[in-house]
């Protein structure tokens, strides 16, 4: 990130800063309420989310950053779609189905990031180049009257948006990006997200429903708990100031560090004494460290299966030893944390609702955003047909 031009924060970022008291004048909120527990058992459920959420809602992929340079791709798969992302040698995002429109093959089986110009499919050699077009087969007299214009691959609709690469997974029908592309991405422009670094990244696979991975992130209540040997030395129980952005959770919290005389408006000052977190409807996780930013893509596989990709993106690439070594004891912790205590309590919690022993969850006022975040994921469902 340049020091010399500072990043100005948004008005509806700088709007929570000025609400956010001092440490000493917080007021939890005393609000109780529940959640059913089947919301996060229930199989016709995940089949519903499935369908209205994830199928008809923008998503995320990944960041841009992790295809840094002109003709690369990736490949990931999201909720039974398998995703191609490739960065054209214009520099262009685009995304694809990652399927070969022969036989159906994966084309990119490849976990990182794949630097070239062109994708083989590994089964019979037909050849896409990053814009997705058929470019080449072997023995193209076998297929008589075939046109190589007929069979690109299948696009999907995206957005390359505040850092952030979303997607449409039904080619037929594109989400409404206008949620992500507006007040969204000026705030993580305004946080420096377009201009970090993928750092290092991890996948996790987490025997747990999808929305209990979401509210490991959206529940304050356990930071000083659950982390109390890990994350506690870093935060504080503070009142956090919440708001919307469409679908999308903006939240900002105290660090321990924090006064309200040293409030302004540069994003380079704030990240010193407060965080930034949001949550990116459906499927994004992201906090905002002094040092770099935390991204999480939640990606569900079956009602009780999530994958999760973690990506540590940074303020610049180290320059010095003793930066690498902070950045590295970071992502070490961050994954040690994400594996040892969030997803092992959400899978102790998806093993503990799965008995049936409960009709509903608890929430208490340092988890609303849990209520918020259920909300939305019950509209969609309402907007789909679905019933809640």
């Amino acid at each position: 990130m340049d020091q010399s031009s500072p990043h100005i924060l948004t008005e509806g970022q700088k709007r929570l800063l000025a609400m956010m008291p001092e440490l000493a004048d917080c007021n939890f909120p005393q609000v109780r309420d529940t959640i059913p527990a089947h919301f996060y058992t229930d199989p016709a459920r995940f089949d519903a989310e499935k369908v209205a959420v994830f199928r008809r809602k923008p998503v995320i992929a990944c960041p841009s950053s992790l295809l840094a340079e002109p003709r690369s791709h990736y490949q990931v798969d999201i909720t039974g779609m398998p995703v191609l992302i490739t960065r054209t040698k214009d520099g262009t995002i685009k995304a694809f189905a990652n399927v070969c429109r022969h036989r159906g093959m994966k084309l990119c089986v490849e976990k990182d990031p794949v630097h070239a110009g062109r994708i083989v499919c590994p089964y019979h050699a037909w050849t896409y180049d990053l814009d997705g077009k058929l470019i080449g087969l072997p023995r193209s007299e076998i297929f008589p009257g075939l046109a190589k214009l007929d069979l690109g691959l299948v696009e999907l609709p995206c957005a390359d948006a505040g850092g952030l690469v979303w997607v449409g997974l039904d080619p037929d029908s594109p989400p409404d990006f206008s949620t992500v592309t507006g007040e969204l991405a000026e705030d993580f422009r305004a946080l420096g997200m377009h201009e970090t670094f993928v750092y290092d990244h991890a996948t996790f696979e987490t025997k747990a429903n999808w929305k209990l991975i979401m509210d490991s992130m959206l529940d304050s209540y356990h930071v000083t708990r659950l982390h109390k040997d890990s994350l506690a030395r870093f935060g504080v129980d503070s009142e956090n100031m919440i708001d919307r952005i469409g679908p999308h959770i903006r939240n900002a919290a105290h660090r321990n560090t924090f006064q309200k005389a040293l409030v302004n408006d540069r994003f380079e000052d704030m990240r010193q004494i407060m965080i930034f977190s949001y949550i990116g409807f459906p499927n994004g996780i992201i906090v905002v460290s002094p040092d770099y930013v935390s991204l999480g893509v939640v990606r569900p596989i079956a009602t009780d299966r999530t994958e999760i990709d973690y990506y540590l993106l940074a303020y610049g690439k180290p320059e010095t030893e003793k930066m690498e070594n902070r950045l590295r004891r970071s992502f070490d912790l961050m994954r040690r944390v994400f594996a040892e205590e969030d997803y092992w309590a959400a899978e102790m919690c998806d093993q503990g609702l799965r008995s049936g022993t409960l009709k509903e969850v608890q929430l208490g006022g340092m988890e609303v955003q849990i209520r918020m975040f259920q909300d939305a994921v019950t509209t969609a469902l309402e907007e789909a047909g679905h019933a809640a």
